[in-house]
């Protein structure tokens, strides 16, 4: 069997579905060994410096950072239940801390402020929805441990696996982030389910906390759950902080954190064929649990349309642990929308508030796999939101027109469907494809265009409501499934609109989930929303002018050839008019100006007698990856003169690759960036050194013109072999010689941003020697820098890999690769070199049916490209390593300004929508994209490029900013 998750086999065998060792209608006793995601663990940033034992009383302290005020309020909250039935806490449990800051929710006048919430847990008496046994619960403990290094965990493309907390022992988390929206239960909550309560907010008011009863009789009470400080390692749902929750943190008698500033990161769990970025982990996690036809969750509402209303467009997101809710938001982190992650446990937790004085709290709500968990064989697999809650949320939809999505759920009533079996065995491929876009048009995704369900299982189905129920996508016919069924659907239930997907989700794997998620994204938001979508391909080749040492055949050198570069300049033009209108796509060249000083010297006499010698030097041996150089120490490796560069134009000239580059149209066809004069590896480089090797390169480049080229980085470079990231005597030169950021790797951890992995790292004195170099991400790729064709790198790859197959095997998994990173929107660059781009003279290679003379990067780029544009009619667009520089950094500052978009609707449509942040200001203008066009752009920078919908930069000085629709947009 397929490493499936554990609720996949178990109802499979229990309904007959698939193959088991057991008989139909029992549970296997024995489930399969599942490959499972660990997160990582830390201690608390901070801990209050005392706590109360009371149950009914958490502290919460908000301290302002800026002013150093500090303010503690108690709140106290009471149970009220619906039976005699009572569970007893009889031991104290240790304190759970959440700790976050925030920039809009918290009610002071500062930009940032920083709160710590204790919740104190002892004995109680909570009172459950039936029976009248009383139970005690096991003891909790709280612990937290600091984990570093790469998982042992990694799946494989056809293996992988979400995971999730243990639906038995069921682990609450206490989260250390900052940014993002979210909402964190204590391990308080493991021992029933959410009661009704109300908590008191620090501004004096009452803030009721939504009415739930628990659904899970008092023998399921027993369980002894543990508490831990979470940190995430390798974050892809930390966002934006959110301005439209409620003001104050709210912490109720269950011990539920409700916070719009707390996030639930999610670490990234890679193929080790697949992904380059190695994922750092502790604790053990299990399987999810999905719904079945034993799950049903048998809610319905009534609620009335409000005629006029303010609704928050921030998406509520719904999930069991940090690494599903990270699944869940990756895609609004990939746009930039503001979201709120509630975490949900077996035993519940409360709402947080839907709607408020304001109006709607959520302008969209997203659950993953119902939050269902296994309650053992008298109640099986049950959803952790009570009844009553699944008809808040219901009537929440019906009252403001917001939109609900679930996905890795099973199809039944609920989704006016029918199940017609599970899906798939090892070596069994069932595509899914969107049937109808019409609803939401902005999506961009083409119909019919299969992708890969391999390693997500899925259900596929048969609508039942016809009246109800619109198929949205469906699965293709194989083993065990005749025909074409239903993969999703989006149901209308008396105005209560949800999309559900039959299928699990997992983006830190799956490019399948990353593209998906387009379809949902703009459906909730109906392509309305704070952020945009934007694909940028940066395809970079390093050591231009260079000679490579090549893998196979080993002996061999290759220095790229005027021919080389001729051929590449007129297939870029064939890209572009294959890519979808609004593209741009062209090459970004990193020079090392010494090969060309070596060529010249090299080529005769005459070119010794006008260059005389290039530099040279011998190369140390390397440092440790991460080796952190002691400031001041190393030896010089550069001869003593020349103290500055002084070659001449006769030397330079003698290089028939410079004369290539010296012809204008040539020069202008591609993008151009310093990759430092000569390569030295600067781990362990002197100040001096790597001051020579930036100011000897970019005199170079002014010299030879390169630097007068229409796309030309100034401010930015490649180092060589991405070193010197650890060496402030190296980053102290680079930034005295005006360069302010580079590029990274992504298969080191050490040089993402852990925070959110849409920002790029900063360095600091403590990690890098050096505060303040913007290091951007980039991508490497299975195309070696050391081939220069495809048995070259086919070699290389199976040998230092693990690879298996051919190019075109190779070709395939760079695909999968590529097309997560692309529909995920990460905007980080991909990786080549010189010897990469050779063509002239190699064997026809057969690329999408065409044979051509294609160099292997080549090969990967069309590779990458039709399938692209076989998927999404979006416009793909190449910047220079300046321009992406400075998007990265304008990313990072305008999440920093904690912003958010309101809807103004009336008589059940859309007619405006409002943009502010804290304070109003932001350094950096707002993204809004509007499916319809605004009456007025109000004078701001505008893109809309090819069939995207139009995007507004707005600039915030003060003042929110509203824009009024120039068609309504109906619910």
């Amino acid at each position: 069997m397929v490493a499936v998750p554990v609720w996949a086999l178990k109802v499979g065998c229990y309904y007959a579905f698939i193959t088991c060792d057991t008989p139909p209608g029992v549970w296997p006793e024995n489930t399969p060994t599942v490959i499972a995601y660990y997160p990582p663990v830390s201690t608390p940033s901070s801990t209050p410096s005392s706590s109360t034992g009371v149950s009914s009383t958490a502290v919460a302290t908000a301290t302002h950072s800026l002013t150093s005020a500090s303010a503690s309020v108690s709140l106290s909250s009471t149970f009220i239940g619906s039976s005699s039935g009572t569970v007893e806490s009889t031991t104290s449990a240790a304190s759970t801390f959440v700790t976050f800051t925030s920039s809009s929710s918290i009610p002071y006048s500062s930009a940032s402020e920083s709160v710590t919430v204790t919740i104190p847990s002892g004995s109680s008496s909570v009172p459950t929805q039936s029976g009248s046994s009383s139970v005690s619960s096991g003891s909790a403990s709280s612990s937290a441990v600091s984990h570093s290094g790469s998982s042992s965990a990694i799946l494989s493309a056809s293996s992988a696996v979400s995971s999730s907390q243990d639906s038995s022992s069921p682990s609450s988390s206490a989260i250390s982030t900052t940014t993002s929206s979210s909402v964190v239960p204590s391990s308080e909550s493991a021992s029933s389910s959410a009661q009704t309560s109300s908590a008191v907010s620090p501004s004096g008011s009452t803030s009721a906390s939504s009415s739930a009863v628990s659904s899970i009789s008092s023998n399921q009470a027993s369980s002894s759950p543990s508490s831990s400080a979470i940190s995430s390692a390798a974050s892809s749902s930390v966002v934006l902080s959110s301005s439209v929750v409620s003001s104050s943190s709210v912490v109720s008698s269950s011990s539920v954190v409700s916070s719009s500033s707390v996030d639930s990161s999610s670490s990234v769990v890679s193929s080790s064929a697949v992904s380059s970025a190695p994922v750092s982990s502790s604790a053990s996690v299990t399987t999810p649990a999905m719904s079945s036809t034993a799950v049903s969750v048998s809610a319905s509402a009534s609620a009335t349309a409000l005629n006029n209303a303010a609704v928050a467009a921030n998406i509520l997101v719904i999930a069991r642990d940090s690494a599903s809710a990270g699944v869940a938001s990756s895609g609004l982190n990939g746009y930039g929308i503001p979201f709120t992650t509630l975490i949900v446990p077996s035993a519940g937790v409360d709402l947080p508030d839907l709607n408020g004085t304001a109006g709607g709290n959520f302008g969209g709500i997203v659950v993953a796999s119902e939050v269902s968990y296994d309650y053992g064989t008298t109640l099986g697999y049950q959803s952790a939101l009570t009844t009553d809650q699944w008809n808040q949320l219901y009537a929440y939809q019906l009252e403001y027109g917001v939109r609900m999505v679930q996905y890795d759920v099973y199809p039944g009533t609920d989704y006016g469907t029918t199940a017609l079996g599970g899906c798939c065995d090892t070596g069994v491929e069932q595509l899914i494809s969107f049937t109808d876009v019409s609803d939401f048009p902005t999506s961009g995704l083409k119909t019919g265009a299969g992708v890969s369900t391999s390693g997500l299982w899925h259900y596929p189905a048969a609508i039942s409501n016809t009246t109800s129920t619109k198929q949205i996508a469906s699965f293709a016919a194989t083993t065990g499934f005749t025909t074409e069924s239903v993969a999703g659907v989006i149901n209308d239930f008396d105005g209560r609109q949800q999309m559900a997907f039959f299928i699990g989700f997992d983006t830190t794997w799956s490019s399948t989930s990353s593209y998906l998620q387009h379809a949902w994204i703009t459906w909730i938001t109906r392509g309305l929303y704070a952020g945009y979508r934007r694909v940028n391909l940066n395809t970079q080749i390093d050591d231009m002018f260079l000679e490579t040492d090549i893998y196979s055949p080993a002996g061999e050198t290759f220095r790229i050839r005027a021919e080389d570069l001729t051929n590449i300049a007129t297939w870029t033009d064939a890209i572009n008019a294959k890519l979808p209108a609004g593209s741009s796509y062209f090459v970004e060249i990193g020079h090392n100006g010494n090969g060309n000083i070596e060529n010249s010297s090299d080529t005769s006499d005459s070119g010794w007698d006008a260059c005389g010698a290039a530099i040279e030097y011998d190369s140390p041996a390397d440092t440790p990856l991460e080796w952190i150089k002691p400031l001041g120490t190393g030896t010089n490796l550069w001869p003593d003169t020349p103290t500055t560069y002084d070659w001449t134009a006769t030397c330079t000239a003698m290089d028939e690759l410079l004369a290539w580059w010296s012809t204008e149209s040539n020069l202008n066809k591609f993008a151009h960036i310093s990759h430092t004069f000569t390569h030295e590896e600067q781990d362990n480089a002197t100040y001096s050194d790597v001051f020579k090797e930036i100011s000897f390169n970019q005199a170079w480049l002014k010299a030879v013109g390169i630097d007068q080229a229409t796309k030309f980085t100034s401010n930015g470079i490649i180092p060589p072999a991405i070193t010197g990231l650890h060496n402030g005597d190296a980053l102290q030169a680079w930034w005295d010689n005006g360069i302010t950021n580079c590029v990274g790797d992504n298969t080191r951890p050490a040089l993402l941003n852990t925070e959110n992995d849409m920002w790029p790292l900063f360095t600091t004195v403590a990690a890098n020697g050096f505060d303040g170099m913007q290091v951007n991400p980039r991508w490497a790729s299975r195309i070696y820098y050391n081939c220069d064709t495809p048995d070259c790198t086919v070699a290389e790859w199976i040998a230092t890999s693990a690879g298996v197959g051919d190019f075109q095997d190779l070709l395939d998994t760079e695909l999968a690769d590529t097309m997560r990173h692309l529909f995920g929107l990460f905007h980080d660059g991909y990786m080549f070199h010189q010897a990469n781009l050779r063509n002239a003279d190699v064997n026809e290679i057969t690329i999408n049916g065409v044979s051509a003379k294609y160099s292997i990067m080549q090969a990967w780029v069309e590779t990458q490209v039709q399938e692209f544009i076989r998927l999404a009619d979006w416009p793909v667009v190449t910047l220079t390593h300046q321009e992406m520089s400075a998007a990265f950094l304008a990313r990072f500052n305008r999440d920093k300004c904690g912003y958010a978009l309101k809807y103004a609707t009336s008589n059940q449509q859309i007619t405006a929508v409002t943009v502010s942040a804290t304070g109003n200001t932001c350094t950096d203008p707002i993204p809004v994209t509007f499916p319809v066009a605004p009456t007025s752009t109000q004078g701001f920078v505008t893109e809309q490029l090819g069939a995207d919908p139009l995007t507004v930069w707005v600039d915030l000085t003060g003042s929110p900013v509203t824009f009024t629709l120039s068609t309504p947009i109906a619910f």
